[in-house]
Protein backbone atom coordinates (compact mmCIF):
# COMPACT_ATOMS: atom_id res chain seq x y z
CA UNK A 1 0.00 0.00 0.00
CA UNK A 2 2.81 2.35 1.36
CA UNK A 3 4.76 1.86 -2.51
CA UNK A 4 1.23 2.44 -4.34
CA UNK A 5 0.98 5.61 -2.21
CA UNK A 6 4.34 6.89 -3.17
CA UNK A 7 3.88 5.64 -6.42
CA UNK A 8 0.56 8.12 -6.79
CA UNK A 9 2.19 11.34 -5.03
CA UNK A 10 5.00 10.75 -7.39
CA UNK A 11 3.37 10.60 -10.75
CA UNK A 12 1.08 13.25 -9.78
CA UNK A 13 4.54 15.26 -8.55
CA UNK A 14 6.15 14.69 -11.85
CA UNK A 15 3.49 16.02 -13.84
CA UNK A 16 3.22 18.77 -11.72
CA UNK A 17 7.12 19.49 -11.94
CA UNK A 18 6.95 19.20 -15.45
CA UNK A 19 4.49 22.40 -16.11
CA UNK A 20 5.49 24.52 -13.21
CA UNK A 21 9.55 23.14 -12.19
CA UNK A 22 10.39 22.00 -8.87
CA UNK A 23 10.97 25.01 -7.38
CA UNK A 24 7.66 26.91 -8.00
CA UNK A 25 5.82 23.24 -6.58
CA UNK A 26 4.90 23.56 -3.51
CA UNK A 27 4.48 20.52 -0.96
CA UNK A 28 0.89 21.27 -0.17
CA UNK A 29 0.07 21.30 -3.84
CA UNK A 30 1.38 17.84 -4.69
CA UNK A 31 -0.49 16.50 -1.63
CA UNK A 32 -3.43 18.44 -2.36
CA UNK A 33 -3.85 16.77 -5.74
CA UNK A 34 -2.88 13.57 -4.46
CA UNK A 35 -5.63 13.87 -2.24
CA UNK A 36 -2.87 13.01 1.17
CA UNK A 37 -2.66 14.81 4.71
CA UNK A 38 -0.07 16.89 4.95
CA UNK A 39 1.09 15.65 7.90
CA UNK A 40 1.75 12.22 5.64
CA UNK A 41 4.19 14.05 4.03
CA UNK A 42 7.14 13.19 5.68
CA UNK A 43 5.78 9.28 6.44
CA UNK A 44 6.53 9.03 2.64
CA UNK A 45 9.72 11.76 2.10
CA UNK A 46 12.19 12.63 4.66
CA UNK A 47 12.10 15.99 2.92
CA UNK A 48 11.20 17.86 -0.42
CA UNK A 49 15.08 17.01 -1.69
CA UNK A 50 14.00 13.34 -0.80
CA UNK A 51 10.71 13.76 -2.63
CA UNK A 52 13.13 15.81 -5.80
CA UNK A 53 15.18 12.80 -6.21
CA UNK A 54 12.98 10.01 -5.89
CA UNK A 55 10.38 12.13 -8.20
CA UNK A 56 13.71 12.01 -10.68
CA UNK A 57 14.27 8.43 -10.22
CA UNK A 58 10.60 7.58 -10.88
CA UNK A 59 10.63 9.53 -14.38
CA UNK A 60 13.81 8.07 -15.33
CA UNK A 61 12.95 4.44 -15.06
CA UNK A 62 9.14 5.54 -16.65
CA UNK A 63 11.34 7.16 -19.51
CA UNK A 64 13.84 4.11 -19.22
CA UNK A 65 10.95 1.53 -20.51
CA UNK A 66 9.86 3.43 -23.48
CA UNK A 67 13.43 4.68 -24.33
CA UNK A 68 14.11 0.63 -24.35
CA UNK A 69 10.85 -0.41 -25.84
CA UNK A 70 12.44 1.52 -28.84
CA UNK A 71 15.85 1.14 -28.75
CA UNK A 72 15.10 -2.76 -28.66
CA UNK A 73 12.09 -3.13 -31.13
CA UNK A 74 13.26 -6.03 -33.28
CA UNK A 75 11.03 -5.21 -35.90
CA UNK A 76 13.47 -2.26 -36.91
CA UNK A 77 17.24 -2.28 -37.22
CA UNK A 78 19.14 0.28 -34.80
CA UNK A 79 19.06 2.98 -37.00
CA UNK A 80 15.31 2.78 -37.40
CA UNK A 81 14.87 2.31 -34.42
CA UNK A 82 16.56 5.19 -33.18
CA UNK A 83 15.40 7.99 -35.90
CA UNK A 84 11.87 6.64 -34.99
CA UNK A 85 12.32 6.94 -31.15
CA UNK A 86 13.59 10.99 -32.12
CA UNK A 87 10.33 11.44 -34.68
CA UNK A 88 7.69 10.23 -32.43
CA UNK A 89 8.92 11.82 -29.25
CA UNK A 90 9.17 14.80 -31.33
CA UNK A 91 5.22 14.71 -32.04
CA UNK A 92 4.79 13.47 -28.57
CA UNK A 93 6.26 17.64 -27.48
CA UNK A 94 4.19 18.88 -30.34
CA UNK A 95 0.97 17.23 -29.26
CA UNK A 96 1.76 18.69 -25.84
CA UNK A 97 2.24 22.86 -27.05
CA UNK A 98 6.47 22.25 -26.71
CA UNK A 99 5.59 23.21 -22.63
CA UNK A 100 6.85 20.13 -20.97
CA UNK A 101 9.90 18.45 -22.49
CA UNK A 102 12.41 16.77 -20.67
CA UNK A 103 12.36 16.21 -16.27
CA UNK A 104 15.50 15.68 -16.50
CA UNK A 105 17.03 18.06 -18.60
CA UNK A 106 14.52 20.35 -16.66
CA UNK A 107 15.91 19.40 -13.64
CA UNK A 108 19.32 19.38 -15.00
CA UNK A 109 19.00 23.40 -15.53
CA UNK A 110 17.50 23.82 -12.25
CA UNK A 111 18.89 22.04 -9.52
CA UNK A 112 22.09 20.92 -10.51
CA UNK A 113 23.95 23.92 -9.09
CA UNK A 114 21.89 24.19 -6.48
CA UNK A 115 22.13 20.23 -4.60
CA UNK A 116 25.36 17.90 -5.30
CA UNK A 117 22.63 15.21 -4.38
CA UNK A 118 20.61 16.52 -7.67
CA UNK A 119 23.75 17.13 -9.28
CA UNK A 120 24.73 13.18 -8.76
CA UNK A 121 21.51 12.03 -9.23
CA UNK A 122 20.49 13.58 -12.54
CA UNK A 123 23.78 12.63 -13.88
CA UNK A 124 23.33 8.82 -12.76
CA UNK A 125 19.92 8.57 -14.98
CA UNK A 126 21.41 10.42 -17.69
CA UNK A 127 24.23 7.93 -17.93
CA UNK A 128 21.51 5.44 -17.63
CA UNK A 129 20.07 6.65 -20.85
CA UNK A 130 23.29 6.92 -22.87
CA UNK A 131 23.75 3.33 -22.05
CA UNK A 132 20.41 2.41 -23.50
CA UNK A 133 21.51 4.62 -26.90
CA UNK A 134 24.85 3.03 -26.60
CA UNK A 135 23.71 -0.38 -27.01
CA UNK A 136 21.62 0.26 -29.82
CA UNK A 137 24.65 2.25 -32.03
CA UNK A 138 27.30 -1.00 -30.75
CA UNK A 139 24.08 -3.31 -32.24
CA UNK A 140 23.67 -1.22 -35.11
CA UNK A 141 27.51 -0.96 -36.15
CA UNK A 142 28.15 -4.77 -35.93
CA UNK A 143 25.41 -5.13 -38.37
CA UNK A 144 26.48 -2.01 -40.14
CA UNK A 145 23.56 0.08 -40.76
CA UNK A 146 25.30 2.56 -38.14
CA UNK A 147 28.41 4.01 -39.17
CA UNK A 148 31.75 2.38 -37.53
CA UNK A 149 34.09 5.24 -37.33
CA UNK A 150 33.36 6.66 -33.91
CA UNK A 151 32.87 5.10 -30.74
CA UNK A 152 28.99 3.77 -29.56
CA UNK A 153 29.85 5.53 -26.38
CA UNK A 154 31.10 8.97 -27.80
CA UNK A 155 28.02 8.66 -30.28
CA UNK A 156 25.97 8.14 -27.74
CA UNK A 157 26.94 10.64 -25.43
CA UNK A 158 26.95 13.09 -28.44
CA UNK A 159 23.27 11.64 -29.77
CA UNK A 160 21.92 12.24 -25.81
CA UNK A 161 23.35 15.52 -25.00
CA UNK A 162 22.22 17.00 -28.99
CA UNK A 163 18.62 15.66 -28.07
CA UNK A 164 18.53 17.56 -24.79
CA UNK A 165 19.30 20.64 -26.12
CA UNK A 166 17.22 20.04 -28.96
CA UNK A 167 14.22 19.62 -26.77
CA UNK A 168 15.47 23.01 -24.23
CA UNK A 169 15.73 24.96 -27.42
CA UNK A 170 12.03 23.97 -28.77
CA UNK A 171 10.36 24.66 -25.29
CA UNK A 172 12.00 28.49 -25.71
CA UNK A 173 10.92 28.56 -29.07
CA UNK A 174 7.44 26.87 -28.96
CA UNK A 175 8.14 24.89 -32.02
CA UNK A 176 9.89 22.03 -33.14
CA UNK A 177 12.26 23.24 -35.45
CA UNK A 178 15.58 22.44 -32.98
CA UNK A 179 14.57 18.83 -33.18
CA UNK A 180 13.78 18.30 -36.87
CA UNK A 181 17.37 19.72 -37.40
CA UNK A 182 18.89 17.34 -35.06
CA UNK A 183 16.99 14.70 -36.41
CA UNK A 184 17.95 15.82 -40.05
CA UNK A 185 21.93 16.15 -39.13
CA UNK A 186 21.62 12.65 -36.95
CA UNK A 187 20.23 11.30 -39.95
CA UNK A 188 22.62 12.30 -42.73
CA UNK A 189 25.79 12.79 -40.67
CA UNK A 190 25.81 11.24 -37.31
CA UNK A 191 24.61 7.54 -37.68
Amino acid sequence: MKKQTVDNILAIGTELVLKKGYNNLGIQEVLTTAKIPKGSFYYYFKSKEDFGVQLIKYYSEYSLKILNHYLKDETKNPRERLLTFFNDMKNVYSANGFKEGCLLGNCSLELSDLSETFSNVIASELDKWQDCFELCIAEGQTSGVIRNDKEAADMANFLLSGWEGAILRMKSSKNDDSIEVYIQFVAEYII
